[in-house]
């Protein structure tokens, strides 16, 4: 009995002694992840697709939000003729983007690295095949490309994940 007494009274004092509970981490922004890529050769002919890239219906988080400047405008389900896509996908650093909308749309562009480094930013571009060399400045990793399409006050949001070799 006083072997277990002496056992009670060590747990008592060691359960008194303990430090303070360790905090949890602040929450912060969720990691988003680039996997995957619409792969397309050097003519614009899709081989493969990845069924996340390259649609008008993205819901993005705060920090995919914080890429383009908040005007008000709301997010749109109806029908459209727009298109992008980026050619050839993977790339060696010169990317075509193959854009058709309507004349009055603005197109919005934000090629940004896996840490959200702003890679380049385009806040005005033309239908037809645009290029741009991200040979000094894109990492050879998977990049990701918002873009915004805004017709009025309708937003059309999307996503391309584009792999640099």
């Amino acid at each position: 009995m006083e072997k277990l007494m002496y056992v009670l009274a060590a747990i008592s004092l060691l359960a008194c002694n303990k430090g303070p509970e360790p905090e949890a981490p602040a929450e912060g922004p969720r990691k988003i992840y680039f996997t995957g890529i619409t792969e397309s050769n050097d003519v614009g002919i899709i081989t493969q697709r990845d069924t996340t890239d390259w649609r008008f219906d993205d819901k993005w988080v705060e920090q995919e939000e914080k890429l383009f400047p908040a005007t008000g405008e709301q997010s749109c389900t109806q029908a459209h003729a727009h298109n992008i896509f980026a050619f050839p996908n993977p790339t060696t650093g010169l990317m075509k983007l193959h854009i058709a909308k309507r004349q009055a749309t603005r197109v919005e562009l934000r090629l940004v690295d896996q840490d959200f480094k702003v890679i380049f930013s385009r806040d005005s571009v033309l239908n037809g095949i645009n290029i741009f060399d991200i040979t000094a400045t894109a990492p050879k990793d998977t990049v990701r490309l918002y873009y915004k399409f805004t017709d009025g006050s309708c937003v059309y949001r999307g996503h391309g994940d584009i792999l640099v070799k």
